[in-house]
């Protein structure tokens, strides 16, 4: 009974069909055709290129000149939570840190970090003024390797020679401001070490 009643139904589909084959078979080129060109506009897409790492600026690291019987050394201070680990010469200190019932006097209980504890805490308490900033620099971006101040304006930053000075000074200009904060107008005169080369970011 459902059969015979679903006959009239697939001849009228059937007289359908006959009356528009003409047009689907327009409309399947077409659509064809539509979904072909979309495909080739995707690959024609230019890649875009892969973004550089940017340096890491979440750890507190700090990076020094400091002043010792055997000349200037290089002192690296890194935050490890509430203490910090000291290394002199990538020759580990031990740690150090501030007791707050004590006025926030610094403290150590590594013997090779003693004779040092005063001088480092000095650099430490200068980090964030003009003064100290190289620290902050050398110890944010591994691809500094030394500062040198020109003049009271100018702190000339020299970069590993592998580095790629357009893509560093892309990144340094973005993040500076993010470091620190001066009163007075601050350049950094920023070039690969070993070459004359060199481009300048302004601070404030």
């Amino acid at each position: 009974m459902e059969a015979q009643k679903s006959k009239p139904y697939f001849k009228a589909i059937e007289r359908w069909l006959g009356k528009h084959q003409e047009g689907l078979i327009l409309g399947g080129i077409l659509g064809f055709s539509l979904t072909a060109a979309y495909l080739l506009s995707q690959k024609r897409k230019p890649v875009q290129p892969a973004k550089a790492l940017e340096p890491t600026l979440h750890m507190e690291r700090y990076i020094f000149d400091l002043e010792t019987d055997q000349g200037k050394q290089q002192v690296v201070v890194e935050s490890s939570g509430e203490c910090y680990a000291v290394k002199l010469d990538e020759n580990n200190l031990g740690s150090m840190w501030q007791d707050e019932e004590k006025g926030l006097q610094w403290h150590t209980h590594d013997e090779a970090l003693k004779p040092y504890i005063y001088d480092i805490a000095n650099l430490l308490g200068e980090a964030f003024s003009r003064k100290g900033f190289p620290a902050i620099l050398k110890g944010a971006y591994p691809e500094i390797i030394a500062t040198e101040w020109k003049s009271s304006e100018t702190l000339e930053v020299l970069l590993k020679p592998e580095t790629d000075l357009e893509v560093f000074g892309t990144f340094l200009k973005d993040e500076v401001l993010n470091l620190a904060d001066f009163d007075d107008h601050l350049d950094l005169m920023v070039k690969r070490a070993g070459e004359d080369y060199f481009i300048v970011i302004g601070v404030n």
